[in-house]
């Protein structure tokens, strides 16, 4: 299993915990009010059109490989323990099977959409949901992958 940290006591924060340590994972959380690092970038607006995801790419050091994730699911809905898909990117291929196989031990369904050049996708798809949740029905939704055949 993993050993993840995690910033903050949100919603998100704690149901990812939770299925976290019930899959066996060791789980840090870090409570810094003093870290001004937001790292919830899914609002950062940038002039070029890269994702939020992209930008901490390129302010994290070099040797540091930055996988999308979760934003796609309402942390409510994850907490109520479904298997759910959560659809992931990023550059470098060891960095997104952990974080996969981090994925798998929450007993969900990782599906890798590519590069991280797709987060800027993921991270449209947030205020996506919330418009499907406001004008029809209701915030316990989530996205999901029919995979025929």
């Amino acid at each position: 299993m993993s050993s993840i940290s995690i910033i903050g006591l949100g919603g998100m924060a704690r149901a990812i915990g939770a299925r976290a340590v019930e899959g066996g994972n060791a789980v840090e959380v870090i409570i810094d009010i003093s870290n001004t690092f937001n790292a919830d970038a899914t609002a950062l607006v940038t002039p070029d059109g890269t994702s939020g995801a992209q930008e901490i790419a390129k302010a994290v050091p070099a040797s540091a490989h930055v996988v999308k994730a979760f934003n796609t699911v309402f942390g409510h809905v994850l907490a109520q323990g479904r298997p759910l898909d959560v659809l992931i990117a990023g550059d470098d291929a060891q960095a997104k099977a952990s974080v996969s196989a981090f994925i798998e031990s929450l007993g969900l369904r990782p599906l890798d959409t590519g590069g991280l050049v797709m987060a800027h996708w993921l991270e449209g798809a947030g205020p996506l949901l919330m418009g499907l949740a406001r004008h029809s029905s209701g915030f316990n939704i989530s996205l999901g992958v029919n995979i025929a055949g």
